[in-house]
């Protein structure tokens, strides 16, 4: 049932869209290539969503048999994120937030998240972003691209 979702969803982002209706820029012959040999691209244009977002469906579709290099699927993803991307604007407390806030407004995996609990609780509350990027574990340039979301 809830893969049925997914691909309800997928498709409903993806339906068919004339190709020079993309935005010029790099990586468009590339979203064309492997994008619409399965399904159209109408609703890609209205769908606002975060680079992590495009990445986690653009990944879903090369689990089900889209093709192309590490390198084209980088493309899709930088592509999809610089013209059809949407920057998450939640704030969150990294000294109140629990895991699932802190995975859900900075955009991290679970994982990512119950470290930072685990570091805070461990260590002490965090007094900024450098303590924040100095976990272990965490990458500091993802904390970096999302510190206008975080307080303290």
């Amino acid at each position: 049932m809830r893969f049925r979702k997914i691909l309800g969803v997928v498709a409903a982002l993806c339906a068919a869209l004339p190709a020079q209706t993309l935005p010029e820029g790099p990586g468009k012959s590339v979203v064309e290539r492997m994008c619409k040999s399965c399904h159209g691209l109408e609703n890609v244009v209205r769908a606002k969503r975060t680079k992590d977002k495009w990445s986690e469906i653009v990944d879903d579709m090369v689990s089900r048999g889209a093709k192309g290099s590490d390198s084209e699927i980088d493309q899709v993803i930088d592509y999809l994120s610089v013209h059809f991307g949407a920057k998450a604007t939640t704030k969150v407390n990294v000294n109140k937030a629990d895991a699932s806030e802190l995975s859900a407004a900075l955009a991290i995996s679970p994982a990512d998240a119950n470290t930072l609990v685990g570091y805070r609780t461990e260590k002490g509350s965090f007094k900024s972003i450098q303590d924040v990027m100095k976990v272990p574990g965490i990458d500091a340039k993802k904390i970096e691209s999302v510190q206008d979301r975080i307080e303290f």
